[in-house]
């Protein structure tokens, strides 16, 4: 494990211009807010950069934060180490044979080590995605997307990049209580209120809903979820994951 924190990591990123450095808005509280000076749960410090690189390059800093500033990577980071990093509901016995996609995960690899592994391929030359400028980035999130001029071994280039898209979204729209969605920023994107207990008395009325965005461990009279004080691990990350 790392001996630096997830917040070192990602202010490394140094002259790249990712939005992870934007001051204020990458330090924002959310329910994992603590582990900003923790290591990572999985990842190393080039994993969480990477990941970092290419998920502004998906969700980039407009009207409302980039997905880095958003958590993005402590979301993927706290997946990777659980339940579904591990694979689990998964079949990985073999023998593998060619299928279609519509028949379900085809790689010999549990997420985890589809990531980590094509990470490892993808940065094995002598630049880092951290050190392209903005449209080199984006070159290379198009290319990677369409499975053109990379050979990645038993990692193909379109599942590794459609497994990475899946988990930005998932970071970016999920409650903050998986490590994601800061300050709820995928949910003001979308004009998304949140999880409310108690719709009925609005059940009938076609109109917008006003009220803002509110999680399941929301602090009131905030605009935030709460912090915790301590990083969930072991089996109370297992059973967060797997209760959500």
């Amino acid at each position: 494990m790392p001996n630096f924190s997830r917040r070192a990591v990602l202010m490394q990123l140094g002259a790249s211009g990712l939005a992870a450095l934007t001051p204020g808005a990458s330090l924002a509280q959310n329910r994992y807010a603590d582990l900003d000076t923790q290591p990572w749960s999985f990842l190393d410090g080039n994993e969480a950069r990477f990941l970092a690189s290419m998920a502004d390059v998906l969700i980039p800093e407009d009207d409302f934060p980039s997905a880095s500033q958003a958590g993005v990577v402590d979301f993927i980071d706290l997946q990777l180490a659980g339940p579904y990093g591990k694979g689990a509901g998964l079949f990985l016995e073999g023998p593998f044979r060619d299928g279609a996609p519509e028949q379900g995960w085809q790689v010999d690899h549990t997420p985890a080590t589809l990531i980590r592994t094509g990470i490892a391929r993808l940065e094995s030359g002598d630049t880092r995605l951290v050190d392209l400028d903005a449209s080199e980035r984006e070159d290379f999130v198009t290319r990677l997307s369409e499975g053109e001029d990379f050979d990645l071994g038993d990692v193909p280039a379109t599942t590794l990049f459609d497994e990475i898209w899946s988990l930005v979204k998932e970071g970016y729209f999920s409650d903050p209580i998986y490590g994601g969605n800061k300050d709820y920023a995928g949910w003001r994107m979308v004009g998304f209120p949140g999880a409310h207990a108690y719709y009925a008395d609005l059940v009938d009325k076609n109109a917008p809903f006003p009220a803002p965005p509110r999680g399941i461990a929301h602090v009131p009279g905030s605009s935030r979820s709460a912090s915790t004080s301590r990083a969930l691990t072991g089996s109370d990350a297992d059973t967060q994951q797997e209760e959500g």
